[in-house]
């Protein structure tokens, strides 16, 4: 997996292993634990992304299991390579984005375990995640739908753990309000979740990137809930935060960002691409 995720196996010495599978864990295995990740394990694979908690008596953990859908891709992740963008595939960038995040303070679930199940002839057919389950919270689509009057709660939450992942040089390119975590009770700040669209620096082109952010947002659910107006009003307010901004540029992407779809691999490329190539053509 490449040089940072080898240092990570060396992080995760504590190894399960079953059948074809094999586990990286940072604390010793319990047998409570091995008991769950043998009933992970067991169930059939699936030919798409599998999120859920973890089903086993007194384990709070949440497993992600991404198929390897290519050879290209298994032989990728077999050898460790990035691809020629000089990035991983995304269940590995979420892996290591993960990992970095918690490790930098970050307000995210934190990482107990990752690993593999190979092919018969050894390459890895999918990559598996598994993080602590956030007690008593509901992720924020699901918030927002049960509170609609709340939706400002929602949004103060949001920007407040913007600001800051930004300022652990987190970049979320994929922030929306499911993947924003909220107390059920109290007054907790709000943790971010699936990371694989994130980046480990900080920006060439913060007033941009925010606009993206912000855009993305209000664009991804939330304009059925708050009014475009109102919305803009907490945005430029938020950026009061933000005091190298320019409002300017950041207006330009922010006010695209609202009002139409930006794949994920579009928000990859804005990030990776060199500045000189942007301004050839338009920010996405």
């Amino acid at each position: 997996m490449g040089r940072d995720a080898k240092q990570l196996v060396k992080d995760f010495p504590f190894t399960y292993t079953h059948q074809r599978s094999t586990l990286h864990f940072s604390t010793p295995i319990t047998p409570r634990v091995a008991d769950a990740m043998k009933h992970l394990l067991n169930q059939a694979r699936q030919d798409k992304r599998v999120s859920a908690p973890v089903l086993s008596s007194g384990c709070r953990l949440f497993a992600k299991r991404q198929p390897i859908d290519t050879f290209k891709k298994k032989i990728r992740i077999a050898r460790g390579r990035a691809k020629r963008c000089g990035m991983y595939d995304w269940p590995i960038e979420e892996l290591m984005n993960t990992a970095e995040a918690q490790r930098r303070g970050v307000r995210v679930p934190s990482l107990i375990a990752f690993g593999y199940t190979r092919s018969p002839v050894g390459l890895a057919n999918d990559v598996i995640i598994i993080t602590e389950l956030l007690p008593d919270h509901t992720d924020g689509l699901e918030w927002v739908n049960a509170n609609s009057h709340g939706v400002e709660h929602l949004i103060a939450k949001t920007f407040e753990l913007l600001h800051a992942l930004n300022s652990k040089g987190i970049i979320h390119m994929d922030l929306w309000a499911a993947n924003v975590m909220l107390a059920n009770t109290g007054d907790a700040p709000a943790h971010a979740i699936d990371l694989e669209n994130c980046f480990l620096r900080s920006p060439d082109d913060l007033s941009e990137t925010l606009g993206f952010q912000f855009g993305f947002f209000y664009h991804r659910e939330i304009y059925r809930f708050i009014t475009e107006a109102r919305y803009d009003a907490l945005v430029y307010d938020a950026l009061n935060a933000y005091p190298a901004v320019d409002k300017s540029r950041f207006a330009e992407v922010y006010e695209e960002s609202k009002h139409q779809h930006i794949g994920r691999k579009e928000r990859r490329g804005w990030f990776v691409i060199n500045k000189k190539e942007k301004n050839k053509s338009r920010k996405f």
